[in-house]
């Protein structure tokens, strides 16, 4: 059976003959891979020498076309060496008339972008029952950007862009047969595979509704507390207004599911329904193990209670502190040391080493704010320097710094 030259460009690079991987020397952003993908993504029409050079060596060097020439000779020459010594056979692969740069080869070549654009097709011409299983079918290629260490050049931006177009395009049309047939199941696999490649465009929010159409809160709640730590660690931010609706709104049922305002039978079984949750409602709210330490919530979470701090005070007059901790990194620490890892190291200190009554969160890649209740601001110090040792004897390898204000100063600073 005649090997196959196998190549994988969405979601990352890599190239497989038969059943073993060609390893190719330089892998990323140098010239040569870059030539190999841009020959690759430009089949059968092949692309220009003068848009591969604009591309690979930019516009300052336009002026020396002989020198630009002669670059890319040379990179042709080392793009063949490092194919054939990553185990595919002697032969040219790059093809240049009138002009013209084309990938040329005779082992019979498979593309995961050309297969996607394919089964595309298929499925736009398709109208029965097999279109549903074309569209999956091009979803599960689709394992993620175009070339994603290429996207900082603008060819192959414009690439990637295209590629997730059509993506977003079969999810969509996907999604509209999986919801005339009420197909649950598979719309939950779906919005799960489009957040894990898109984390930050929202569809852990469909998510969410699809779990609440299926009445799993519990399951919609998780979604919702690991999109906010997401958010939180990666941007600094809350997730969108659009989803935090989502989440004060879990009680609630889709239109579909609502029931008749006027149907006493109705509301008897909502009745039973409560009564059946209490238990769950118990657990989820109080904490049977014996509490310990700081409390850490999520950051709107957290908002909420440092605003039912505020309130509190103006009936009983306490003092209350807000403390900004920030975790740098110090000079000569061995690179292994990974910056996630120190801040669980971190989150877990302040939990045992604050009272009960404390609350706290995480705050972006480097920040924890603390709410400290009943403490006065001459005391951050202190408190401070005791969680400063306790991070040190647990193997702490970041430097710590704080900042500490009264709640009374912030009451109209957005946290």
């Amino acid at each position: 059976m005649e090997k196959v030259l196998r190549i994988q460009m969405l979601g990352g690079f890599a190239a497989y003959y038969g059943e073993k991987a060609v390893v190719l020397k330089k892998v990323g952003s140098s010239k040569s891979i870059r030539l190999l993908q841009m020959l690759l993504m430009s089949l059968p029409g092949g692309i220009s020498k003068s848009e591969i050079m604009d591309n690979l060596y930019g516009w300052n060097e336009k002026g020396d076309m002989g020198n630009r020439n002669k670059n890319l000779n040379n990179l042709i020459y080392r793009l063949k060496g490092q194919l054939t010594a990553g185990g595919l056979p002697q032969e040219e692969y790059v093809e240049i008339r009138e002009g013209i740069c084309y990938f040329k080869s005779s082992l019979p070549l498979e593309l995961d972008t050309q297969e996607f654009e394919e089964i595309l097709k298929q499925a736009r011409e398709e109208r029965g029952t097999g279109r549903a299983a074309l569209l999956w079918k091009a979803i599960e290629l689709y394992c993620g950007e175009l070339l994603p260490v290429n996207l900082a050049d603008m060819w192959f931006f414009h690439k990637s862009r295209y590629y997730k177009k059509l993506y977003l395009w079969a999810v969509n049309e996907l999604e509209q047969e999986l919801l005339k047939n009420r197909d649950y199941k598979n719309r939950l696999a779906l919005y799960a595979r489009a957040a894990a490649i898109y984390p930050f465009e929202n569809w852990q929010l469909k998510l969410m509704r699809c779990n609440l159409e299926l009445y799993r809160y519990d399951e919609a709640l998780a979604i919702y507390n690991k999109t906010v730590d997401l958010y939180a660690r990666e941007m600094g931010a809350p997730p969108t207004g659009e989803m935090q609706e989502c989440f004060e709104s879990l009680v609630l049922m889709d239109e579909n599911h609502r029931r008749d305002a006027g149907n006493a039978d109705s509301w008897r079984n909502m009745d039973k329904i409560f009564m059946g949750k209490r238990g769950d409602i118990r657990q989820a709210i109080f904490e049977e193990e014996d509490v310990k330490g700081a409390y850490y919530c999520t950051y709107p979470s957290f908002v909420d209670y440092c605003r039912l701090v505020v309130r509190a005070k103006e009936r009983n007059d306490f003092p209350a502190v807000l403390m900004f901790l920030t975790l740098s990194q110090k000079k000569r620490v061995p690179r292994s040391m990974d910056l996630q890892e120190q801040m669980q190291l971190l989150k877990e200190v302040i939990e045992s080493a604050l009272r009960i009554g404390d609350a706290f969160t995480r705050y972006g890649n480097r920040h924890f704010i603390v709410m400290l209740v009943k403490t006065k601001l001459e005391f951050c110090s202190t408190i401070f320097q005791r969680l400063e040792a306790a991070y040190s004897r647990e193997g702490g390898k970041g430097e710590l710094w704080y900042y500490a204000d009264m709640t009374q100063e912030l009451n109209h600073t957005a946290i």
